[in-house]
């Protein structure tokens, strides 16, 4: 590709050699280190190529090796230059072009982003942009090592990152700590107890269950492997015992909470969704649109709209670019538009069961998302006049917690605010 360019900016000239010793004239034009190439013989004749530089040396060897040449075309930038070379208006736009190329080559247009799961391209974006780093961004306020270690410590659960600027393209690539599912499934601390002056926190159980297996790093546990707790009760206090030689407790030392907690629960599931709804019925019409974008403007062609009542939108943008790190501001961008028309249907009981179990679906990738294990589900579908209800339980095994200031009451699991005995006895 290189050197295709060189010879096209030199200039070159295809021709037909003939006459009484062509191969000596090869041999001349060896010895005085002299380029032919794609060179085929036609008959008696000769067709190659030869530098613009090289043909104005060819006289001389002619004449000793009794050939002839006909130049046959005329290729390269020098024979451009000459033939157009009146039409100034033609070299100022070519000039103004290379100019508006030469300045949008100092931007950043095109963002690659890598490696990322549980820290979305839109987080990940926003922060860039927070970070005057993103879309139309001047490459030199662009600081890759400064990027890498505010991404690292702005993102906790990423662990490496790497930020590396190529032509106009900024491209991130992170890798995030294989073990967060617990980590994100814990509360933070909430900012409002952060600002009192008191030191303890416990850890309260957001549901109730039963409790799996529990393993405190710091604290005092207050409740152990099979036991029964509320939403609210404490699970972990974080005052730790100050005891004297009688084993008399003297005082408390303030600690914030930590452990890991497995909570056998349930949780109720309850949807609802009406047994008609709309569906839509496509007439195979379409029509596409094209346009060019620059940023966030949109040009189209025609103008006109597709004319349809009810019509979907298929978007395609291909960015521009003249090199693989080398994009532009510009897109060309296709748009689709199906006809559709919508008719009232009912819902039979296979398509109810398929949208109840899309619903059930999103639900479970929720709890998931948080750090939730499933176990068990158990939901059944019932049909009513004009809806379908769709009820049950859901099994979990969670690690989640939420802080609370600790108390000095908090440290008596063995009785209630009102005095009585939490087992019910006397």
């Amino acid at each position: 590709m290189l050197l295709r360019l060189i010879k096209y900016f030199r200039g070159y000239v295809e021709v037909t050699l003939w006459g009484y010793a062509p191969e000596r004239f090869f041999n001349l034009c060896s010895n005085h280190d002299i380029l032919v190439w794609d060179l085929r013989r036609q008959g008696d004749a000769y067709d190659f190529k030869i530098s613009l530089q090289g043909f104005r040396c060819l006289k001389p060897l002619l004449k000793k090796s009794g050939t002839r040449v006909r130049i046959r075309k005329k290729s390269g930038l020098p024979f451009f230059f000459f033939r157009y070379r009146r039409r100034k208006i033609l070299f100022a736009g070519i000039f103004g072009c290379m100019l508006v190329l030469f300045a949008l080559s100092r931007f950043i247009w095109k963002i690659n982003i890598n490696g990322n799961d549980s820290v979305t391209d839109d987080s990940l974006l926003k922060f860039l942009e927070e970070n005057h780093s993103s879309y139309g961004t001047y490459i030199s306020n662009v600081d890759c090592t400064k990027l890498e270690e505010e991404i690292r410590s702005s993102f906790k659960n990423v662990i490496w990152t790497s930020v590396k600027r190529e032509g106009t393209t900024l491209t991130v690539d992170i890798q995030e700590n294989l073990i967060v599912a617990a980590d994100q499934a814990k509360a933070a601390l909430p900012d409002d107890l952060k600002d009192q002056e008191q030191s303890g926190y416990d850890l309260l159980a957001v549901h109730g269950g039963t409790v799996e297996s529990i393993y405190v790093r710091k604290g005092t546990p207050l409740v152990q492997k099979g036991d029964t707790v509320k939403k609210g009760d404490v699970l972990v206090s974080g005052l730790l015992p100050i005891y004297d030689d009688s084993q008399t407790v003297t005082g408390y030392q303030y600690c914030t909470a930590d452990a890991d907690i497995k909570i056998r629960t349930k949780y109720q599931y309850k949807d609802s969704f009406s047994a008609k709804y709309e569906q839509r019925v496509y007439s195979g019409r379409v029509q596409n649109r094209y346009g060019v974008a620059f940023g966030e403007a949109f040009f189209q062609i025609p103008w006109k709209k597709p004319g349809y009542t009810q019509y979907t939108v298929l978007e395609t943008k291909n960015q521009l670019h003249l090199f693989d790190s080398f994009y532009l501001p510009v897109s060309i961008v296709k748009r689709t538009f199906e006809e559709y028309e919508t008719r009232q249907a009912v819902y039979t009981k296979q398509e109810a069961k398929e949208r109840a179990a899309r619903n059930l679906t999103e639900f479970l990738e929720k709890l998931t998302q948080k750090g939730v294990l499933i176990l068990e589900k158990n939901v059944m579908i019932k049909a009513g006049k004009n809806k379908y209800t769709v009820s049950g339980s859901i099994t979990a095994l969670e690690n989640t917690f939420q802080y609370a200031a600790s108390t000095e009451h908090s440290l008596d699991p063995g009785t209630d605010e009102e005095g009585n005995a939490a087992d019910g006895s006397e």
